[in-house]
């Protein structure tokens, strides 16, 4: 086996709401690889030299293999999406693995490995869940309490690293079998934000759930093999839930409509463009703002722009200088260019940013306007004037990708501005998720589709706010405190809306949580593929199980 590859063996003992928005009118994976590497050579200028006259001829003999084809931007180091809510995993786990509930396309929570509603007892303490019969994993043994408990366990477990306890620590006590088709939920608390996380939450097969090499699901297509970094192969699970295919969100009855998937990282984004405008993958992710235009104009090619959950996000650590002075917080907040990073790394599709809450999320407030959305300088200057710390330099520690290191030399521009000096501090996901739980930062950045774990909300997002949460940023505010609780219990939505108005006002006016932007999602497909699902794009999902190549 080469270096990098695994091949996937399927024993156990193997170690509110915004429409989307349209626009624009195979080989083997070493040559598939080839070709890619060859395009990110040539750079921009073959984007718009290449002609797509016969694409639709090349697509259309390319899918009688039944592959589709997806471009994503990067992959995740961590293949276990119980560790991880990221779009990195969950796009790629999207097809493999399932949750207890989904959403249907009017983003309600309906049953999917659940067989119905839950059973909650009077006080609310104790949630019932009989499971769906006839469930097969991949590997062929039949789904169980077992496996729900053990995920719920690997969740809750401190050691385990799954940024899920952030939501479950304190509310969630234990999960207990009932029998072999019915597990029961034991709460510290009554949680409010419990079928929310069902929701999101995948199971796993319970010998898998400390499993960072491969993903062990239930759903309609099983992960065969990868290339660690390169490339991502699946095939069609002939056993899914007793042998057909029937996701809640797209009711199509029969088996499904690809006998596999293929996922290719094309890391540069004018490689993603022209391998979309020449028909050799069907589907694109992330694409380069610089290619949007030139895809926009293909005549085979859409590209669908939305507004959802997707989260710049952008945390100071409080309790050491500088961003323990509040006057220097404000000075890099008035100094922070939102339109700057809106235009020249978005293309200009989003919103410039206030506090933490963004137009595709729950408790978004449009009339909050506390930062322009270019730099004030002057009031910046004047806010740093009354600085008490003597501190004019700090470190900015940002994800690894394109994306977020643009958004940051965007942002360390404007900041040198007012005498400001930031150092760029790039790591890959598991070093930028170590200094986050460890607290050990200046100011965190990265890029977050909160979708895949908490729907059209962004809970994680705001869980630094709170004094007691493992994630805290060291922010005391006991007002912000109180609403935090009131958003993670109440079952009213009034009340949630309302709590999570006063977190985000606190949060941009105290300048704790200040993100440049709420980019809209932007992904681009062939138009031989039927179109994505605009209500699931609103909870970033891509849902490539319910797609299908048209005629």
């Amino acid at each position: 086996m080469t270096p990098g590859a695994w091949r996937a063996r399927t024993g156990p003992a193997d170690p509110d709401g915004t429409a989307a928005r349209v626009s624009g009118t195979g080989p083997s994976r070493r040559g598939f690889l080839g070709m890619a590497a060859g395009l990110a050579a040539a750079g921009t200028g073959l984007l718009t030299a290449c002609s797509s006259s016969d694409s639709g001829e090349r697509v259309t003999e390319r899918h009688r293999d039944g592959i589709l084809r997806i471009g994503v931007a990067s992959a995740p180091s961590n293949l276990n999406p119980l560790d991880s809510g990221s779009e990195v995993t969950r796009w790629i786990a999207e097809p493999v693995m399932e949750s207890l509930y989904a959403y249907d396309d009017q983003l309600a929570s309906v049953p999917l490995l659940a067989e119905g509603e839950p059973e909650v007892s009077a006080d609310r303490l104790a949630w019932t869940i009989r499971l769906k019969d006839r469930v097969f994993w991949h590997n062929g043994d039949p789904f169980t309490a077992d496996d729900v408990v053990a995920t719920l366990n690997h969740m809750l477990d401190m050691s385990a690293g799954s940024e899920w306890i952030t939501y479950m620590l304190g509310y969630v006590s234990r999960c207990e079998k009932v029998d072999a088709r019915s597990v029961r939920i034991v709460l510290g608390k009554p949680y409010g934000l419990l079928r929310s996380h069902l929701t999101n939450l995948p199971v796993t097969h319970r010998d898998f759930v400390s499993r960072k090499d491969t993903m062990m699901g239930t759903g309609p297509y099983k992960l065969d093999g990868y290339v660690a970094g390169q490339s991502f192969t699946m095939s069609k699970f002939d056993r899914y839930h007793g042998g057909q295919y029937r996701a809640p969100f797209a009711d199509r009855p029969g088996g499904a409509a690809f006998a596999g998937m293929e996922y290719t990282v094309f890391t540069d984004g004018n490689t993603r463009a022209v391998s979309l405008k020449q028909g050799k993958v069907d589907l694109v992710t992330s694409p380069a703002q610089s290619t949007v235009s030139a895809l926009a104009a293909e005549k085979g090619v859409a590209v669908v722009s939305t507004i959802a959950p997707l989260d710049v996000l952008t945390y100071v650590m409080m309790q050491r200088e500088p961003f323990s002075d509040p006057e220097f917080r404000k000075a890099i907040a008035f100094a922070t260019d939102r339109e700057g990073v809106l235009q020249r790394v978005y293309g200009g599709k989003g919103t410039p940013g206030q506090g933490p809450i963004g137009p595709g999320e729950l408790g978004y407030d449009p009339a909050l306007a506390v930062y322009p959305a270019a730099p004030d300088l002057a009031r910046a200057r004047d806010h740093l004037a009354r600085a008490t710390t003597g501190k004019r330099a700090f470190t900015l520690t940002v994800g690894n990708g394109q994306t977020i290191r643009d958004i940051a030399q965007v942002l360390v521009a404007g900041w040198a501005k007012i005498g400001i000096d930031v150092t760029i501090e790039q790591l890959a996901g598991g070093p930028w998720s170590n200094k986050w739980l460890s607290r050990e930062y200046d100011m965190l950045m990265n890029t977050f589709s909160s979708g895949f774990t908490s729907g059209p909300a962004n809970y994680l997002t705001l869980a630094p706010a709170s004094s007691t949460n493992v994630l805290s940023c060291g922010y005391r505010n006991p007002a912000v405190d109180q609403a935090v609780d009131t958003v993670w219990q109440t079952t009213d939505s009034a009340e949630r809306v309302a709590a999570l108005r006063t977190i985000d006002r606190a949060l941009a006016e105290d300048a704790v949580i200040f993100p440049p932007v709420h980019p809209e999602l932007v992904v681009a497909q062939r138009r031989e593929l039927s179109p994505l699902n605009a209500a699931q794009l609103k909870v970033c999902r891509l849902s490539p199980q319910t797609l299908s190549f048209t005629a």
